[in-house]
């Protein structure tokens, strides 16, 4: 660093030695620990990592030891940056490695082991379902339950101290109330390796379970021995059961309350009984965000004690019992920490303690932290705790929101958030303000209004890429929510746990009536203003472009050149056009058959046009692959319009999803085999805001053809249109052709179809790609189909070690007999065919090829494997 030195004989300049940085040390931890997260695999092992980590902190010990081993600009690379990051990578190492061995091998998947556990989360539960044909029908008295639980004893010594998902289906009335949390049982599970479905754009199932520790995911084998219920529970799970039922009126006295679902969410984190309405009007207004227990939850609670413990401190230091900011300080964490013990402590509100705590404590000792190293510190923190934080979306949205904050209101002191008075002094609207107190609140509106302007900047390209949209009416409506659900509801909601009796009931019924007049006026506001705006992922070049806007808009105020950060409003508004960033110059036809699990839903897509064949599966249990998997994928890669729904037949994991696609994307037409279109329409897959009925529909039958300019759609089967739509034999079969490229799918027709497919067009063309029936059922792709359609490439969807064991070896070698290529999205995740103009041959990508280091089963997308048996 050179200073300048005024003297006699004029000025000079006097080089002094560079001291390590405590900021940029904090920082670069953070970095070393956060980026192992991305790598493809994982070198050495945890003893590696360990010896690591020990030989970073010696040589730190040798260094402190020695007077001045190095100076200048190498004592600062040393402390500054190679010591921090080389001992956050063998942090992270040794952490990532630790949580691989905690998971079950595969050897072991699909095994049964008795074990012994304690249900170490709230149990979530619901009324079982039975399938009836199409429907969906609740079993009286039965439920069914979703839980984590510890394993405390087992035949197997390996599974001790684990942590496991499982469900417990249809469980016996007499035992469905001692299923709480905390309690102890003795149970037959069958256990499966960490593994959920791959897709582009979509929920990593995989990375979940390992951020959470999950040793496996299973179910109870109650039918082979009898579950037995040991003893109840005690510890902070309990009351948190406790808790949940005073507020679902499962407890004596209990207040009944319309919008117990809300209440539940916001203080414990349950969000499973949220309604999909109300779930996807407070998406379309940008208020989801305050149903997730995050840093915003914490924070409104610590800051509302912190103003509460300034008032008592004041009390008690008239009285001589201690300093103020130390009662505030005091009171905010306390509250802090147990509304995150309350909420189960998820990964979000951990985050925003260690912040909290971070902040209370420089508080409390007066000391001023400059803004980038309090983050940072927070940051490291953060990541020392949860090496795997950075692979959660929350994460991301929540240390973004904060920095924007931090760096739009940079060397900005005073009141209001760094809005002077000065600058409302000429406005007009506060020309007639004549008291002080009005004068403040109209700074407080201001700075609000700011602070929620860089918080929709900095937020903007993160809910594009992990959420594909914004929602327009957000910035406003946030204005209003969150003061008010951080002032008023969540204040009378945690109040409400923590006084029992009347009290409690009665501040909780307060909270009730708030939520209904919240949820009214977003519901007024959702009809006035426009909503969510799906936009799909921008190309590199784009996104780069945005980045630097956004950056440059946030800057404090009088930064040269900030008003260039303007230029990000033409790219936006160009993204919301049809066709806007559009990266594809050339004709192209992308298909791609998506890992749903057993089911089937495949999209064709053109440089103009979309079309779905199938949608997934749904549950009665509330998972639904349309609202999981498809709808997020075509809106991040072409947006939420889409030309054509086909759903071949009734069977759920095939027509299952079609109420979350309706719930989300714009549907041109749907077609479906028979009466399936209009049953559709008469039941509840449609919704309030899409309902189907509305939706242009036809039959599938054969010899009708469907033109999307280029791509044309030939439907092959049914021959009838007077079908029900239910069977497997009922299926569309739909010929997709596009400048001579040939694609086949064929729903779950089995081979006495494919007989009469083979009578019916006998000089049929080969098919460059055949999406196999009924997932390679033993019962279809008959030797006949293969020698009609002569598939050159052949993709089963498929579940991952399903019990139906598809596809079934005999079909899998009557393709390979017949020369075909063969796919299955089980093994290799989502799979896309592209194909373009000036290219001989299509390229074929695969979901689980893009190597991470937690993914098991990672294989080359060459088409060599086709079998999980």
């Amino acid at each position: 660093m050179r200073i300048a030195k005024e003297g006699s004989y004029g000025v000079g300049e006097v080089t002094l030695p560079r001291t390590p940085s405590l900021v940029s040390g904090v920082w670069l931890l953070a970095v070393g620990i956060g980026q192992v997260a991305l790598w493809p695999e994982l070198p050495g092992n945890a003893d590696s990592a360990g010896v690591l980590m020990m030989g970073v902190i010696g040589l730190a010990a040798l260094l402190l030891v020695l007077a001045r081993p190095v100076s200048g600009t190498a004592r600062w690379v040393t402390w500054s940056v190679a010591l921090p990051i080389a001992f956050g990578v063998g942090w992270a190492l040794y952490s990532n490695h630790h949580a691989l061995t905690k998971r079950l091998p595969e050897a072991l998947h699909g095994t049964d082991h008795r074990v012994t556990i304690e249900l170490n989360a709230l149990p979530q539960s619901s009324p079982a379902v039975s399938r009836f044909g199409s429907s969906f029908v609740p079993s009286t008295g039965h439920k069914d339950a979703r839980f984590n639980a510890r394993v405390i004893d087992a035949e197997n010594t390996e599974l001790l101290g684990q942590r496991l998902r499982l469900s417990w289906y249809r469980i016996d009335p007499k035992l469905a109330p001692n299923l709480t949390a905390g309690s102890r049982w003795a149970l037959v599970v069958r256990l499966k390796q960490p593994r959920g479905s791959l897709n582009p754009h979509t929920f990593d199932y995989e990375a979940w379970l390992l951020q959470r520790g999950i040793y496996a995911s299973g179910y109870v084998r109650d039918g082979d021995e009898e579950p037995q219920f040991i003893a109840a529970g005690d510890g902070i799970d309990v009351l948190r059961e406790y808790v949940r039922d005073r507020i679902t009126g499962g407890s004596p006295g209990s207040p009944v309350l319309r919008h117990q679902a809300l209440i539940r969410a916001l203080l414990l984190g349950d969000k499973g009984g949220v309604d999909t309405p109300t779930r996807d009007l407070l998406r379309r207004t940008g208020t989801a965000h305050l149903l997730a227990i995050s840093g915003l939850h914490v924070g409104m609670v610590s800051g509302i004690f912190l103003l509460a413990g300034g008032l008592l401190g004041r009390f008690f230091g008239l009285l001589g019992r201690g300093s103020p900011l130390v009662w505030a300080g005091g009171a905010a964490l306390l509250a802090a920490l147990a509304y995150t013990l309350l909420s189960g402590a998820p990964l979000s509100a951990q985050r925003a303690l260690i912040m909290t705590f971070v902040v209370i404590a420089a508080l409390v000792h007066r000391r001023r932290f400059g803004s980038g190293l309090a983050f940072g510190l927070a940051l490291a923190s953060v990541l020392l705790l949860q090496p795997l934080a950075v692979l959660d979306a929350g994460f991301w949205l929540s240390f973004i929101a904060v920095g924007a904050l931090l760096l739009r209101f940079r060397g900005r002191g005073g009141q209001g958030e760094g809005v002077r008075e000065e600058e409302l002094a000429g406005a007009a609207w506060t020309s007639n303000f004549t008291s002080r107190g009005m004068r403040r609140f109209g700074v407080a509106c201001v700075g609000a209004l700011r602070s929620q302007w860089a918080i929709l900047i900095g937020l903007l390209l993160p809910s594009i890429l992990i959420f594909s949209g914004v929602s327009a009416s957000g910035l406003l409506l946030n204005l209003v929510a969150i003061p008010w659900v951080g002032f008023l509801i969540l204040p009378l909601v945690f109040l409400g746990a923590v006084f029992p009796g009347p009290v409690g009931n009665f501040l909780w019924g307060l909270a009730d009536n708030q939520l209904t007049w919240l949820l009214e006026f977003l519901a007024y506001a959702d009809s006035r203003l426009p909503g969510w705006q799906s936009l799909q992922l921008p190309s590199a070049a784009v996104l780069a472009f945005a980045i630097i806007s956004c950056f440059v808009l946030l800057l404090p105020r009088g930064f040269p050149a900030r008003g260039l950060g303007w230029c990000l409003v033409p790219v936006v508004f160009a993204g919301l056009l049809p066709g806007g960033w559009q990266r594809e110059a050339q004709a192209f036809l992308n298909v791609t058959v998506l890992d749903v699990g057993q089911g089937l839903s495949v999209v064709a897509a053109t440089e103009d046009h979309r079309m779905l064949f199938d949608t997934g599966a749904g549950s009665g249990r509330g998972w639904n692959a349309g609202s999981s998997i498809v709808a997020p994928y075509l809106m991040a890669e072409y947006g939420a319009e889409l030309d054509l729904l086909a759903v071949s037949h009734g069977d759920r994991d095939h027509a299952g999803g079609v109420s979350g696609v309706l719930g989300q994307l714009e549907i041109g037409a749907l077609v479906a085999p028979g009466w399936l279109g209009e049953r559709l329409a008469g039941s509840n897959r449609g919704t309030p805001e899409v309902p189907l009925r509305t939706v242009p529909q036809f039959h599938c039958h054969a010899g009708r053809e469907d033109s999307l300019d280029e791509l044309t759609v030939q439907w092959l089967w049914p021959d009838s249109d007077r079908v029900d739509g239910e069977e497997n034999d009922h299926s569309c079969v739909a010929l997709l052709v596009w400048r001579g490229v040939r694609i086949l799918l064929t729903g779950d027709i089995s081979s006495s179809v494919e007989y009469k497919l083979r009578a019916a067009y006998p000089d049929f063309t080969p098919v460059d790609l055949l999406v196999a029936p009924h997932h390679g059922s033993r019962t279809s792709s008959s030797n006949a189909l293969i020698q009609w359609a002569r598939p050159g490439r052949v993709v089963f969807s498929a579940g991952y070690r399903h019990h139906f064991g598809h596809p079934h070896p005999d079909v899998v070698s009557r393709y390979r007999k017949a020369g075909a290529t063969l796919f299955n999205t089980a093994i290799t995740g989502a799979i896309t065919v592209a194909w373009s103009t000036g290219s001989s041959q299509p390229q074929v990508r695969c979901a689980r090829n893009t190597p991470r280091f937690w993914r098991s089963g990672v294989t080359a997308c060459t088409g060599e494997g086709a079998s999980v048996r």
